[in-house]
């Protein structure tokens, strides 16, 4: 009796263990973050997208892995909203996560109105950009997360420019000439050229080159220098604008849900290295931007660098068109959050 006794607690013992360990194992499931990323490969912000997630790899020790899917391949960047959200109540959504352009940012929080940040000729430096988001930075994360998304980090990929076929060396001029958006799909951006002025047909992405070498498509095209590169689009155009117009943002996003599966433990240093990341490829911009044009000089791509004078021409121009768009398109921008910026800038 006394030995079945002793076999029963002995088994009791191994059991319990059995079930801590069991109990332990399900608190380090593995965590599958499954990304969609805008970063043309190959590109900085896809390197160093890589890069943090070989290093949230090892600050998790092998808990959090994360994947990149192609937002072109999964149809851009509605479609990714789509996946972020279940198919069906109680089912989980086909995607984790997106790194978003503007356009992504405001159909994800419209109410953040972030096309503010990309008002032409508001915000004119990195360190102006900066200081925006330090400032109102929190209010704009407020309504990612009341729609139930965690911005990991945002930043600007680049400065808008003109790339076109034909010369141009003001609005007037550059009025006269057809173009396209490339990937920045953007109907307020589209809709604040026009109002300046300018000729913007609605054209995918992925059929711009198509309407650039026919004789009756396009003519050009608006975009950052880097996807300009990247993409190969800049063989196909003669002229490029060379000034910081504005910024376009772009966010690396994850569900709250996604997120909130993470252990608390590992967040601090899983941030800490995103905002290693954010501020590498902050630092490196405008010695990338450079690289770009360098570049596409060689290959033949006249720059046009506006004087003083024609960059107030320039600036008074699309100050007209921001007011044109905000009567025709009320929810565009945030003009009071416009106001703000215009005034914490022009106070430093």
């Amino acid at each position: 009796m006394k030995k079945n006794a002793a076999f029963g607690r002995i088994s009791t013992v191994f059991a319990l263990i059995f079930l801590i360990s069991g109990l332990s194992c399900y608190g380090q499931e593995k965590i599958q973050l499954k990304i969609a990323s805008l970063a043309p490969s190959r590109s900085p912000w896809d390197i160093q997208l890589k890069e943090l997630a070989q290093e949230w790899y090892e600050i998790t020790d092998g808990t959090v892995s994360v994947t990149f899917y192609d937002v072109m391949s999964l149809g851009g960047e509605k479609s990714v909203l789509q996946k972020l959200n279940p198919p069906r109540p109680g089912q989980k959504p086909p995607l984790d996560g997106a790194v978003l352009s503007t356009v992504g940012l405001n159909e994800m929080a419209p109410e953040a109105r972030i096309y503010t940040l990309s008002i032409p000729f508001l915000i004119r430096s990195q360190e102006e950009l900066d200081k925006v988001l330090d400032t109102y930075g929190e209010d704009l994360l407020e309504e990612f997360d009341a729609n139930g998304f965690n911005v990991i980090a945002w930043t600007n990929v680049g400065w808008l420019s003109f790339y076109t076929k034909d010369p141009y060396k003001d609005l007037s001029t550059l009025s006269e000439i057809k173009l396209a958006s490339a990937g920045i799909d953007s109907p307020v951006l589209g809709e604040t050229f026009r109002a300046a002025g300018l000729t913007v047909e609605d054209i995918q992405t992925s059929k711009i080159l198509q309407s650039l070498k026919s004789s009756s498509g396009v003519r050009g095209f608006f975009a950052v220098h880097m996807y300009a590169y990247v993409t190969g689009f800049y063989k196909s155009i003669n002229y490029a604008l060379n000034t910081k117009m504005c910024p376009v943002m772009a966010g690396f996003v994850i569900s709250n849900s996604s997120w909130n599966k993470i252990p608390e433990k590992y967040k601090p240093e899983m941030i800490a290295a995103v905002e290693r990341i954010k501020q590498n490829l902050n630092d490196s911009l405008d010695e990338s931007d450079a690289m770009y044009v360098s570049r596409m000089e060689k290959e033949g791509v006249t720059m046009i660098n506006p004087t003083p004078e024609e960059l107030a021409v320039w600036e008074g121009d699309f100050a007209e068109a921001v007011e044109a768009v905000n009567r025709k398109v009320p929810d565009a921008f945030d003009m009071d959050l416009f106001r703000k910026i215009k005034d914490l800038l022009e106070r430093n």
